[in-house]
């Protein structure tokens, strides 16, 4: 679930946030730090999901 969910959101964000602008996180003056947040948030998520699939392998 993690994997999937950090994965819906750097494809969510670099699709939608950088390439066509549809949106953004938060606009403003700071919208940028924000979208960066959002795909590092995707990027931690894909990391803890890989993390406890990892460890779950090693426990059977």
């Amino acid at each position: 679930v993690l994997v999937g969910w950090g994965l819906f959101n750097l494809v969510e964000g670099i699709v939608d946030h950088h390439l066509l602008g549809i949106h953004h996180v938060r606009s403003g003056p700071n919208q940028l730090w924000w979208d960066l947040g959002f795909l590092s948030l995707g990027v931690l998520l894909i990391a803890g999901g890989r993390l406890l699939q990892r460890s779950a392998r090693r426990s059977r």
